[in-house]
């Protein structure tokens, strides 16, 4: 498929092809080995260790040390738990709606955003845990069998977080996994072409083989999973991963919203407002894409990648901050003026608080870092600026943090009795908490930029219309006097184009030619499948299936467990109170959806399959770089090869590059 757009519609470079694609991304990790990558690592690691000394000083003294007092039991923990969790929504929400509306730009960011959410979701799933004071029982927070017959309290905002968060990585490695397939299948066949260069060159006396370079080689097709790239394939990836993004969609808004509702629906000042989940929705996103474009610069500069995230990637990402800039501004400004007209004196005194308190410097490090900087996106000269575009993004991020600490901190320190307030004071130890998982979100970035594409492979290739040099792969195929009398598999032909192939397709399809028709490329191939009359299936009504059952079996677990086995009141609610268990229940369901979504992916296109008899076609390694294959497996004794290569032959229109024999 060359694609719908032109590259010069700024997406992509304008000489930038198929193979010219591939061998950009895959090459990138080699470019990440420098002194600059060596240092950022180790720098990395430092925190790391910072944060392995806060862990074991916790574990010695209990979770006193991040200074959290009565009524401030939620202090710098949960703070940085939302805001990391806040960060990973906001790209996953990224990703996923940009997917599901068909933006042409996601071509650079969407692989960024996916891996931004995974990395602040690992960051923020280590609070929890940690917040245990006995992480390594953390799996208490969970419904399973155990000796003393007892359930989880699962009207508790902490199994909420535990489902929530197991959820989200679930459904966000699903998608994230799902995309990766195809460029893993395309760093194996790279990494196994440099494994017989090697091989040839030690032959030939001018080198030897690497034991590295072979490793590197199997690992990646041991995570390709025995992708071909055949035309169901691509059908079947293609609905998957808008059926996993529609699910990450109501993920991230349950999370977000949920999590928000439940603050609204206390009385305590400051928190009482039909307007929170929004201001949350808009904070978390504006948090999550400024991460992502500042981690686009990155990519672009440290990988030399700016054919392929072009000045209007980042632009568009500019625009995007700007607009939910706004979104937030209007969101606080609604906030000040519904406190000054109607709100009593104890919301307007929290007003006060948060504008002119102890912790003022929260708010005006929103106002400084998320909601100024923005502004600067009205003129186009900054938003082409790459470094001003990741300046303000990592500045959004400061400011989505002030917003957590202001939110928790200045309403619970002080509530509605004053002899009910208590200071709280940031400590050594949740500081250095929070810069260890800083360093665990950058030393895992540091090191997927030295062994990922950063940037989706097949995404960028749909831009490409210009493709290679219309020559035939040189790999040697079989001579006849090797094929005469062995067993054939089928015959191949190779094409550099998908429109050549979908025609040839069309033609041959219904010829009684007694094989089997597959066909092979880089990317989704519409017509070829079209022609097929292959349809991709109905994954996603098997999804929604698997997530509404998955729901509805939480949500009936929690009635059974609080209502009749496990009854424990809290706070006066009744025994059914199916409204505490919402967020849980739609949490596990879209997990649920998740992963069924990828067995289905898997199991449609009968992977994992590390061997596959396509693999032997001459040449084939280029389905995952810029040739299309079109291959008629024997099905019957009829299976006639002159008679096929004659057709291929006498095509009116497209005829194939090379026509080869393929044994067994």
């Amino acid at each position: 498929m060359s694609g719908t757009l032109s590259p010069r519609a700024g997406l992509l470079g304008a000489k930038e092809d198929l193979s010219s694609i591939g061998r950009a991304v895959t090459g990138a990790p080699a470019r990440a080995r420098s002194r600059a990558w060596w240092i950022a690592f180790a720098g990395a690691c430092g925190l790391l260790g910072v944060f392995a000394a806060a862990l074991a000083w916790l574990l010695l003294n209990g979770v006193g040390i991040w200074h959290n007092n009565n009524p401030v039991v939620w202090a710098l923990d949960i703070v940085a738990y939302d805001w990391w969790i806040g960060i990973a929504c906001g790209a996953l929400l990224t990703s996923a709606t940009l997917r599901l509306t068909g933006a042409a730009w996601r071509s650079g960011i969407d692989r960024i955003a996916e891996t931004t959410a995974v990395l602040a979701a690992a960051a923020a799933a280590l609070y929890p845990i940690i917040h245990l004071g006995r992480p390594w029982v953390f799996y208490w927070t969970l419904p399973y069998p155990n000796t003393l017959a007892l359930w989880p309290q699962f009207r508790s905002p902490l199994v909420w977080d535990a489902i929530d968060i197991i959820s989200f990585l679930g459904v966000c490695l699903g998608l994230w996994y799902v995309g990766l397939l195809p460029d893993f299948a395309a760093l194996r066949d790279r990494a196994f072409e440099a494994v017989r260069d090697e091989a040839r060159a030690a032959d030939e006396g001018r080198g030897r083989r690497r034991r590295l370079t072979l490793l590197r080689a199997q690992v990646y097709g041991i995570l390709a999973l025995g992708w071909r790239g055949a035309a169901t394939h691509w059908e079947r990836w293609v609905l998957a991963t808008r059926t996993l993004s529609a699910l990450a969609l109501v993920l991230v808004v349950a999370l977000q919203t949920g999590a928000s509702v439940m603050l609204a629906g206390t009385v305590l000042p400051g928190w009482h407002d039909t307007l929170l989940p929004v201001t949350f929705l808009s904070a978390s996103l504006l948090s999550g894409v400024g991460v992502t474009a500042a981690l686009a610069v990155l990519v672009r500069r440290a990988l030399h990648l700016e054919t392929l995230i072009t000045e209007r990637h980042i632009a568009l990402m500019a625009r995007l901050m700007l607009g939910l800039g706004l979104v937030s501004a209007y969101c606080y400004g609604t906030e000040i003026f519904s406190s000054l007209l109607h709100g009593d004196a104890y919301d307007r005194s929290v007003l006060v608080r948060r504008l002119s308190g102890s912790h003022a410097w929260a708010f005006w490090l929103i106002v400084v870092f998320a909601l100024l900087p923005v502004q600067l996106f009205w003129r186009a000269a900054f938003r082409r600026s790459g470094l001003v575009v990741a300046l303000v993004g990592l500045a959004a991020a400061i400011g989505s943090f002030g917003d957590h600490f202001m939110l928790l901190i200045v309403t619970l320190s002080h509530d509605f009795l004053p002899s009910s307030a208590h200071p709280y004071t940031m400590g050594l130890w949740g500081i250095a908490t929070l810069l260890g998982t800083v360093g665990l979100f950058l030393a895992l970035l540091l090191l997927g930029l030295r062994t990922l594409p950063m940037v989706s492979i097949t995404e960028t290739r749909r831009f490409a219309d210009r493709h290679a040099d219309g020559r035939p792969s040189g790999e040697r195929a079989p001579t006849p006097a090797e094929t005469q009398d062995a067993p054939l598999w089928g015959i191949s032909a190779e094409f550099d184009r998908s429109g050549d192939l979908a025609a040839a397709v069309e033609v041959l399809k219904d010829r009684d030619l007694d094989a089997r028709i597959e066909t092979y490329g880089p990317v989704p191939m519409g017509g070829v499948t079209r022609a097929l009359q292959q349809p991709a299936g109905i994954l996603p009504l098997v999804a929604l299936g698997a997530a509404v059952a998955g729901g509805c079996a939480f949500m009936a677990m929690c009635l059974y467990a609080t209502g009749f086995d496990y009854v424990f009141d809290v706070g006066g609610r009744p025994l059914f109170s199916w409204q505490s268990f919402m967020v849980p229940s739609v949490s596990f369901g879209t997990l649920c959806g998740g992963l069924v979504t990828v067995l289905a992916l898997l199991f449609q296109n009968r992977l994992p399959r590390l061997n596959h008899p396509a693999f032997a076609i001459p040449g084939f390694a280029r389905a995952s770089e810029d040739r299309f294959f079109l291959a008629f497996e024997a099905a019957g004794p009829r299976f006639d090869p002159a008679r096929i290569e004659q057709a291929l032959a006498r095509l009116p229109n497209g005829r194939p590059l090379m026509v080869r024999r393929v044994p067994l």
